[in-house]
């Protein structure tokens, strides 16, 4: 399988996704017990990965799991912005490298409530 495609999209046990634009802003928002958190997580291409942690260090590393999932990941982010900001949704975009930065742009540019939404 091919290696993973940046920026990566997490999603905790919250709903609350993040976006990784490469290996060192992952290792910077993430810690070992973290990886508990989360629920799913995206590269670029949609493709769903796997968190896990690698030496001594406790490095996390993300693994291709499978196949694009574009409806999971469009799922995940519609709860995000509808629980977590006063922002309509970003539309879905084609290709999914297209999406998926435009998500993480958005994310970054969005303010966040404090509370969640029910």
């Amino acid at each position: 399988m091919s290696p993973v495609m940046f920026p990566c999209l997490l999603v905790d046990d919250d709903g609350w996704v993040m976006p990784c634009a490469d290996d060192d802003e992952l290792q910077g928002l993430t810690e070992p017990d973290f990886i508990d958190d989360v629920v799913a997580a995206f590269d670029a291409s949609a493709r769903p990965l796997e968190l896990h942690l690698v030496g001594e260090g406790q490095v996390i590393a993300l693994r291709p799991t499978g196949d694009p999932r574009p409806d999971e990941l469009t799922a995940h982010v519609q709860f995000y912005f509808r629980r977590w900001t006063d922002r309509e949704v970003p539309a879905t975009a084609q290709p999914a490298l297209t999406y998926v930065a435009e998500i993480a742009a958005a994310i970054h540019s969005t303010p966040v409530r404090r509370r969640r939404r029910s």
